[in-house]
């Protein structure tokens, strides 16, 4: 309790951001829809945020190091939420395409500053337990957040304003926390042809995770559309969303707990077999208001939305703990270059004839074909003895200096 207690206001900070980042998730893509952007140019705005995301991971160290944790937050909350307020004003693609690319550099510094915090405040011994917490807050945040879109019409003003109310408030238990800033962090990432060597279907994975997850996900709230009437479209869009987040926090212990016990590889494959028949079942059914539709959507999120954990525990089993932290870095930059393609490409295939159609179909071969990798790597590697298996910790792809809360990491080795 008393290291919960030293990051409970950090975690609400977090949990706030995630409402801003949910809400924005959903009526990002409705609210271009609306107006009749084009599939495809919602995917490339989807991809240019997670570019943001990307460039603001890769600058989060050199920040926090000249200007420290909380100048970091308050920057990027106050970048977050103009650029949610100037959006509520312009509804270009152009103008939203510089929001949500600005949005993505201040995301990714705001999770960099608080899990960095995080890391100095934890004692290296409950760090399981708090990160294990700290992720599920988290997660139950970024359902929540695109409910405050109910209600509203995709042209209405207030979910960009609930945004930028939730970033300000994010910033209050920052400003107030007791915790010591930490020592400026340095978590060099290793290099991709490094990565590949030590864990290759570490790399495939979580790229697959990055291109997959991304990309269905931005586009979902268009198949939402389908719904009809402008508050049931915002209610059925929040809805698919939260089945998807929520099946996803449910399969994460279980694959977790049976990861630790037979090869990671089987499991990570199995859950993308998991994803890919939900994935067959949708193609078929055009329902996206039905509780069926739903239930399939919380299932693909129980596969597709648990293994970017599975590969990291994958890595861990196979990289030395001095340098599991940048070992974890560098798959985060391999996920999010996955981040930046994979909504452009689910874009392009739902503005084909296809349709939403389309969806479906490419996050179903997706599934398959991440079985079918996992397979190739098990044949061409021999599993990890268990001996030297690391425990599942339940880990989500937020920033480069998280890595360093990490349980896993190995810190005495490391200095």
């Amino acid at each position: 309790m008393t290291a919960f207690r030293n990051v409970a206001s950090l975690i609400l900070a977090a949990a706030l951001l995630q409402v801003a980042g949910g809400l924005l998730g959903v009526v990002v893509p409705l609210a271009l829809g609306d107006v009749g952007v084009s599939d495809a140019i919602v995917g490339l705005i989807a991809g240019i945020y997670s570019a943001g995301f990307m460039a603001g991971a890769a600058l989060a160290p050199k920040m926090i190091r000249e200007i420290a944790n909380i100048r970091v937050f308050a920057f990027a909350a106050a970048l977050g939420a103009s650029m949610a307020l100037l959006m509520a004003l312009f509804r270009d693609p152009f103008t939203w395409s510089i929001a949500r690319f600005a949005q993505g550099i201040g995301i990714a510094l705001m999770f960099a500053s608080v899990e960095s915090w995080m890391t100095e405040a934890t004692p290296q011994s409950q760090r399981g337990s708090v990160i294990g917490i700290y992720h599920v807050v988290a997660k139950m945040a970024l359902i929540l957040g695109p409910f405050l879109a109910v209600g509203n019409a995709p042209a209405d003003l207030e979910p960009y304003i609930w945004c930028g109310v939730f970033l300000a408030f994010s910033l209050m238990p920052v400003c107030i926390t007791k915790s010591l800033q930490p020592a400026p962090p340095d978590p060099a990432p290793f290099p991709f042809r490094r990565m590949y060597e030590v864990a290759p279907a570490a790399v495939i994975g979580v790229f697959i995770a990055g291109f997959s997850n991304t990309g269905f996900l931005s586009l979902l709230p268009l198949y939402a559309q389908q719904a009809g009437g402008t508050t049931s479209v915002a209610t059925a869009a929040a809805t698919l969303m939260a089945a998807a987040y929520f099946g996803g926090v449910l399969s994460q212990w279980p694959a977790g707990y049976l990861s630790d016990r037979v090869d990671r590889r089987v499991v990570i494959g199995g859950m993308g077999l998991i994803s890919a028949f939900a994935a067959i079942a949708l193609i078929f059914l055009n329902a996206p208001g039905s509780l069926i539709t739903q239930a399939l959507i919380g299932l693909w999120g129980a596969g597709a939305l648990s293994f970017y954990g599975l590969c990291i525990a994958h890595a861990a089993d196979r990289c030395e703990p001095s340098k599991f932290a940048r070992m974890l870095s560098g798959l985060l930059f391999v996920w999010a270059a996955g981040s930046v393609i994979g909504p452009m490409v689910f874009g392009l295939v739902m503005s084909s004839p296809l349709g939403t159609r389309g969806l479906f179909i490419l996050e179903a071969v997706i599934g398959f074909v991440l079985f079918v990798l996992m397979v190739w790597r098990r044949q061409a590697k021999a599993p990890v003895v268990e001996e030297e298996r690391e425990s599942y910790e339940m880990v989500q792809p937020t920033s480069v200096v998280g890595a360093e809360i990490d349980p896993r990491t190995d810190e005495e080795q490391a200095a």
